[in-house]
């Protein structure tokens, strides 16, 4: 994967650094504050649902309590206890006394609490007492057969209480639902004598409030009561009337048991009775507004990636392009075309390489102008050669050859011109070599300046002021010849006025040959110097000849600017050629290139 971005292209990195950057944050905030919203539910939720479960275990302890204490101060005080036991030794008249004593007790009870249905005594004699708010009759046989009179019975509690069951047992409504508060009677010995079982309607037990109400309908709470055989004993659902209690009681196990996993479940335990308070919240209720600002929040996350991606396109269009058009320029300049990218102007980095760029396009243009015209000299300068090319053991033959019929003429001084000759065009045609030593030039300017004497009778003096190590350096070839007959042709007077030539040397820093020849001759103004040098210093712009004037003579402009031309040929920006007034009052050439020592030995 890191291959395959570092490998793509430009535009889709900026991109996928875009969203990366942006909407990766945004999704893992949205993940943090959906999750702390979800908790914070939940906590805030169980703990009201635990609040009412606690509550509602704190009214089912108190039913306990009252119907306890009513129940046994009723028996206790009227003796119901000894009336029911002693029925079968008193005579007929003191037993239906006992009885309509009995009944008085039974509805003073239900004046007390007008919501039961129906109250009975079942003895464990045989005898049985009904009372009934709305004229119910009980039928006893029903009523003993019923599973949940044994239960009351085995029962360690003195009070319990039954799950919701079927009023079977009463002839007007058999198919209604009620739940029953049994109380065992104990005789004077502690032997249970019988039960009281008062009937109640389950959707009364407990008074939904509309705190429970406002909850219930937020996160569809339900609070479920339990005997401690999983009766349900009530059921918030059916009190509220969202269900009835056939769906109620119809499972055996209810659903919440069931499927734990989609559920909150709370569970507390009452103090006598063994009754169980469930208080269960569904999660995907109690979910439902976290799972609304998921949705949102999704929502908000494709459309703060659309927005970026609409911002990002023209952002990295700013980048991509002016990068896009760089690699344009630089396959044209691999193709040969060198332009120059002008309608981009920025402080930026990509503003400073496409500066950069047009910058090495111009250069790499006057490099390559250079080159070409360096290579178009070089190309005139064999052209030239060849053109004049002689065969040097030819031409010195002819001359040994001339030289001989002179001597044996007796013309010496013509012989010894033609010496001269041969030794200079030996050092010229030699070799064919770029470089000699200063040695070798300073012999060849000794014997021009020989031959010049020997035609104008001993008129010029060369003064060589150099050190072996300077005569030991190399340098290119015919660079004190030209400057000397250039000496001898504008600077000698004429007859009577001899002119004398120095050639003075030194090295600079150990790195540079620094070279003056001067001469004491017609000399030359300030005007005519500068007009020089400027015209020698347009030689270093390596620009086609322009026809340069040099004291009035065409040949000895040429011959300098030659000069010029192979030094900075040879040498670059570290050699020069200027011309000087001397302190005598002649003409003075000033050279400089680099000081290098001679690499190979003259044989």
């Amino acid at each position: 994967m890191k291959n395959s971005f570092m490998n793509g292209k430009l535009a889709g990195r900026l991109m996928m650094g875009y969203l990366f950057a942006c909407v990766v944050p945004l999704i893992l905030t949205s993940i943090i504050i959906y999750r702390v919203a979800a908790e914070s539910m939940e906590e805030t939720s169980m703990e009201f649902a635990s609040a009412f479960s606690s509550q509602i275990v704190t009214l089912m302890d108190d039913l306990i309590d009252t119907y306890d204490r009513l129940t046994k101060s009723v028996l206790v005080d009227n003796d119901v206890i000894t009336s029911l036991s002693e029925q079968e030794s008193v005579g007929a008249i003191d037993r239906m006394n006992s009885q309509l004593g009995v009944r008085k007790i039974m509805m003073r009870l239900m004046t007390l609490k007008p919501e039961i249905k129906t109250a009975c005594i079942l003895t464990e004699d045989g005898q049985f007492y009904q009372f009934s708010s709305e004229g119910d009759n009980i039928d006893s046989a029903v009523l003993a057969e019923q599973p949940w009179v044994a239960e009351i019975r085995e029962s360690s509690e003195n009070i319990s209480l039954t799950a919701v069951h079927t009023h079977a047992y009463s002839d007007r409504n058999p198919e209604g639902l009620v739940f029953t508060i049994g109380r065992k009677i104990r005789n004077r010995n502690g032997a249970v004598a019988g039960l009281i079982l008062i009937d109640l309607d389950p959707t009364g037990l407990v008074s939904l409030s509309d705190a429970f109400l406002l909850a219930r309908n937020q996160y569809n709470i339900k609070i479920s009561i339990t005997d401690a055989n999983s009766g349900v004993l009530y059921d918030s659902d059916v009190a509220s009337g969202r269900i009835s209690w056939s769906e109620a009681v119809g499972e055996d196990i209810p659903l919440y048991q069931k499927n734990e996993k989609d559920y909150i479940v709370l569970c507390e335990q009452t103090r006598r009775a063994g009754l169980s308070v469930y208080a269960v919240i569904p999660r995907s209720s109690l979910l439902f507004k976290i799972n609304k600002m998921e949705y949102v929040t999704i929502i908000c996350v494709i459309l703060c990636t659309l927005a970026v991606i609409g911002i990002s396109i023209p952002l990295s269009g700013t980048v991509t392009k002016p990068v896009y058009r760089l690699q344009a320029a630089m396959r044209r300049m691999e193709s040969g075309e060198y332009e120059t990218i002008e309608d981009y102007r920025t402080g930026d980095e990509i503003g400073n390489l496409i500066a950069s760029y047009n910058h090495m396009v111009l250069r790499m243009k006057e490099l390559i102008e250079t080159v070409y015209l360096s290579e178009i000299r070089h190309k005139n300068a064999k052209l030239l050669a060849l053109q004049t090319q002689i065969n040097p053991h030819m031409l010195y033959n002819t001359l040994e050859a001339i030289r001989m019929k002179a001597l044996r003429s007796g013309a010496g001084e013509v012989a010894e011109m033609i010496k001269r000759l041969a030794k200079m065009f030996r050092v010229v045609l030699s070799g064919q070599r770029t470089e000699h030593r200063l040695k070798e030039e300073v012999e060849y300017v000794q014997n021009y300046l020989e031959l010049q004497n020997l035609r104008s009778r001993n008129m010029f003096f060369l003064d060589i002021q150099l050190s072996e190590e300077m005569q030991e350096c190399k340098m290119i070839p015919m660079i004190l010849q030209p400057v000397i007959e250039n000496s001898i042709e504008h600077g000698f007077r004429g007859h009577g006025y001899p002119l004398h030539i120095i050639v003075k040397g030194e090295v600079v820093n150990g790195r540079e040959l620094f070279l003056r020849i001067s001469d004491d001759g017609k000399g030359i103004n300030a005007e005519q110097v500068e007009g020089i040098n400027h015209s020698l210093e347009a030689v270093e712009t390596v620009q086609p000849a322009v026809g340069l004037v040099l004291i009035q003579e065409e040949e000895v402009s040429i011959g300098l600017k030659n000069i010029a031309e192979r030094i900075r040929l040879q040498y670059g920006s570290t050699g020069s050629l200027r011309v000087a007034r001397c302190e005598c009052g002649g003409a003075c050439i000033e050279i400089r290139m680099p000081f290098q020592a001679a690499l190979y030995d003259e044989k």
